[in-house]
Parts: C-alpha cells; structure tokens; sequence
C-alpha cells in the first residue's frame, strides 16, 4: 500500500545499499544492521488446579485448548548485525520507538 513516492524512495535506497559492498566489500556485513519487529501475545495460563478434570483410568488424556482471547499483545522490535541480536525491545501497546527509547 506505498504511495508512488514511497515506493520510488526505497528503489533509491536499495539501489545506494547495493553498490555499498563495492565500497568496502571486506567490511559491509560488519557494519550492517537489521531488524524487524512483530506483536507477540500473551494469555495468563490455567493453573494446574484449574486444569484439572475428573476422569477414569480408561478414559484418554483430554485435550486442552487455548479459547479464552489473549490478556494482551506487545511490540517485539530487534536489531542484530553478523555477530548477533544488538537490541531486543517489547513495547506495550499505542507506544512509539524513538530516540529517547
């Protein structure tokens, strides 16, 4: 969903980032860095007490499943470079990742 302008603007950055290897080729992945960010749910877990069910010894194991909706999302936001993770960052939600952070 880029706009003509949004999607010219990354052709130029793509295109600069791809002759940065022909500058210094022994040292570019040394320098480069990456990252990605995806919300990660969580629920609050039965206890086992909560979980338990009266069953005979015959009877098969029951299944457990997750109906309940999740207690909350939160922000994963992580930078890494060749040698690793550089960053790992949760953010609650309606937050902003900026300088300051």
């Amino acid at each position: 969903m880029l706009s003509p302008f949004q999607k010219d603007t990354r052709r130029h950055c793509c295109q600069g980032n791809l002759e940065l290897p022909t500058e210094d080729p022994e040292h570019f992945f040394q320098r480069l860095v990456t990252g990605d960010e995806t919300w990660v749910y969580h629920r609050d877990p039965e206890s086992k007490m909560e979980s338990m069910q009266w069953k005979h010894k015959t009877s098969p194991t029951p299944k457990m499943f997750m109906v309940e909706k999740s207690a909350g999302k939160i922000m994963a936001t992580v930078f890494w470079d060749e040698k690793g993770i550089l960053l790992l960052e949760f953010m609650p939600q309606k937050t902003t990742i900026n300088g300051q952070t």
